[in-house]
């Protein structure tokens, strides 16, 4: 009887312990899951957040191009029907109209005469509230006035001496780059995201979008259901659809009746947890190995505790070498953290900034609308907002600086702190006043040559030329530096170094041909105002020469030759004649093959510099036109590059400047030749040798 009772109760211990352990295991393990799906849900919801933003940013962008295009072509007494297609075709709209106050369309695109001069308010409620309030609107997807095609339409009222007027154009936002946007918004496999307007019509979606399923309630019914108990506002949850179960989030577009809805399978949001999941389940079952399991329960939580330390140190890590200017704020606006970028954005050491508020570093100028968006996103309005803002500097000048405000809740869903995330714009806002300056010296002289020649036609078309050419190509860079940007911030942790590198060097590529975009433009600019005159001065043309191959990346500059007698004198504008050089060999090195020449010879009076390449050369019918301004060939190698056309148009304008003679002749075999005659410099002086005679000797 005692025997039985002491292996009894030798037994209890062991059960008991083993009990416990499963209890505290099951326990654990469902903490676990249970923290780690709220966080995958989490950074879905963020993710459809931040593509609400991006939208709504859109949007923003197009209302205000159109205001600009407006006003600037659309607001004469009598707009005439080629200016109003100029301002279509700047972007690439397949409909558009032009509303006079009274709602009467004044012109429509593709043109109907039937249709002008007749009102559209009642038919078009976004024409209505444009016209009648002066506030641009969004519509949702209707029918264009003239086609009858299912479009969104962006309306822009905007005031002239005649009256109120609203230009409206109308895309198929699923064609537009929204649609791209949302092909990439989410990595999630099997993800769903629609754009549905405010009667549940979808306006994009990174799913085909047919007749028979253009709204959300035929295209996504479950989805529809789930969502309709959720009128306004954020909105998120679970609903069951095709034999399992989906998680949604939904956030309104600003400035628009729109809304962003992404929705994921379960099986699809949840798929990273799976292993862990069944490596738990598995170690709480195995109770003959309960020693084994407890090991495995230790060293998993040891394994959590240092992967929770290496994310907390990764997160420092950013924070505190971030390019990005970042700190954190409590909810009355003080500084509780802030990167070394950030002190550098506003020449402050963080203990300074830990003793300042927001107001203290805002300008004064801008912080109502800074106190404003902050009491929005208080009230549970938005969850943050993005502002363009001027920061108070140490020195006291203002800082230009693109600003993101995140509002972070707690796991009650209780606001505790300001994250803010700082970019310095301040060069861009130069670039952009510096443009701004180019193009009124551009207007300024598009003036003086209508009241000299009395050709106003010919300077509006050239000025829409540029308008385009800029819409178009300052664009590309700038859409790639934000593109890359986005994807850095968002993906940091998660990309390899390797492709992190990458994305800097096309970021720094996207800048250097904006750059030097903006300088062929300025160029252009200068030489149509009759600004940029010659200051001619003897140049040793060898040395000259060099110079400007330096400018090639070295990989390309290895292939130039240089083949000029020393001592070769010329009389022209140093700067010009390097800028001419210097956009010769671009030309020869984009659009030809190497190896490159370069050779001048004496003719006497003259100077003859050949510029030769060893590519396809340029196809016949394309030579009159070689020079001309924004002038491409549309066959050959030149369809395959990215250019704006302006480089060889410069070359033959500071040539003629210059007195120089220019000419172009295909290389044999193969190949493209540029001939330039260069005035001879006058005789030196007897006795003194051409090297002696510009400071090159010894």
């Amino acid at each position: 009887m005692s025997g039985a009772w002491a292996r009894t109760r030798d037994l209890l211990l062991p059960t008991a312990v083993w009990l416990v352990l499963c209890v505290v295991g099951v326990a654990a393990l469902s903490w676990a899951q249970r923290s780690s799906r709220d966080d995958l849900v989490q950074r879905f919801d963020m993710r459809t957040s931040l593509g609400s933003q991006f939208v709504a940013s859109y949007v923003q962008d197009v209302l205000a191009r159109e205001r600009t295009q407006a006003e600037t072509f659309l607001s004469a007494k009598t707009v005439s029907a080629a200016d109003f297609r100029r301002s279509v075709a700047t972007f690439g709209y397949p409909a558009a109209v032009l509303v006079d106050a009274q709602g009467r369309l004044l012109h429509v695109e593709p043109p109907n005469p039937a249709l002008v001069g007749t009102n559209v308010l009642g038919k078009y409620a976004h024409l209505r509230t444009a016209t009648l309030t002066g506030v641009p609107a969004v519509s949702a997807v209707v029918p264009s006035a003239s086609e009858r095609v299912p479009v969104t339409a962006f309306a822009m009222p905007f005031e002239t001496r005649y009256g109120r007027r609203v230009f409206s154009g109308a895309v198929e936002v699923a064609r537009s780059p929204l649609s791209a946007y949302l092909a990439k918004a989410l990595t999630i496999p099997d993800n769903r995201v629609y754009l549905v307007d405010g009667v549940g019509r979808v306006v994009a979606s990174n799913r085909a979008v047919t007749s028979q399923n253009n709204s959300l309630g035929r295209a996504e019914p479950a989805l529809a259901q789930a969502l309709g108990h959720h009128s306004s506002g954020r909105a998120s949850g679970s609903y069951p659809s095709a034999g399992g179960h989906w998680t949604f989030s939904s956030y309104p577009v600003s400035g628009t009746g729109w809304r962003l809805v992404a929705t994921v399978p379960d099986v699809s949001l949840y798929a990273p947890l799976t292993g862990a999941t069944t490596g738990g389940r598995a170690g709480l079952l195995t109770a003959a190995v309960v020693g084994l399991v407890a090991v495995v329960i230790a060293a998993r939580g040891a394994r959590s505790r240092r992967e929770l330390r290496l994310s907390e140190e990764r997160f420092r890590t950013v924070f505190d070498r971030s390019l990005v200017g970042m700190a954190l704020a409590d909810l009355t606006g003080r500084f509780r953290q802030a990167n070394e970028a950030f002190c550098a954005v506003l020449g402050l050491s963080r203990e300074t900034i830990g003793q300042l508020t927001v107001a203290d570093v805002t300008h004064p100028d801008d912080l109502p609308a800074t106190e404003t968006a902050m009491r929005e996103t208080l009230s549970g309005g938005v969850p943050g907002f993005t502002l363009e803002k001027r920061y108070r500097h140490a020195d006291g000048h203002a800082v230009h600086a693109a600003t993101t405000v995140t509002l972070l809740r707690d796991l009650r869903n209780q606001p505790v702190r300001f994250a803010v995330q700082v970019v310095d714009i301040t060069d861009r806002k130069r670039l952009e006043d510096e443009e701004a300056a180019a193009r009124a010296q551009l207007a300024r002289h598009a003036g003086e040559l209508e009241r000299m020649n009395g050709n106003l036609t010919a300077a509006r078309d050239r000025m829409t030329d540029f308008v385009a050419m800029l819409s178009h190509d300052v664009r590309q860079p700038i859409t790639g530096i934000l593109g890359y940007a986005e994807t850095l911030t968002d993906d940091w942790d998660r990309l390899p170094d390797a492709r992190k590198q990458q994305y800097l060097f096309g970021i720094a590529a996207a800048g250097q041909r904006l750059n030097r975009l903006v300088e062929d433009i300025l160029t252009v600019a200068q030489l149509d105002a009759g600004v940029l005159l010659p200051k001619t001065t003897t140049v040793e043309l060898r040395a000259a020469l060099h110079d400007a191959v330096l400018t090639l990346p070295p990989d390309q500059a290895l292939d130039v030759s240089v083949s000029v007698p020393e001592g070769l004198l010329v009389e022209v504008d140093p700067g010009h004649l390097h800028q001419i050089v210097t956009n010769l060999l671009g030309n020869a090195v984009k659009y030809g093959a190497p190896p490159f020449d370069l050779a001048a010879r004496s003719l006497g009076r003259t100077v003859e510099l050949v510029v030769c390449d060893h590519g396809e050369g340029v196809p016949p019918d394309f030579v009159p036109h070689l020079f001309d301004r924004f002038s491409r060939a549309d066959t050959g190698v030149a369809t395959t590059k990215r250019g704006t056309g302006l480089g060889l148009y410069i070359v033959r304008t500071l040539a003629e400047a210059g007195q120089i003679g220019l000419a172009y002749r295909p290389n044999r075999p193969t190949g493209a030749c540029f001939l330039l005659d260069l005035p001879a410099a006058a005789t030196v002086r007897s006795g003194v040798s051409p090297a002696t005679a510009h400071g090159r000797g010894t």
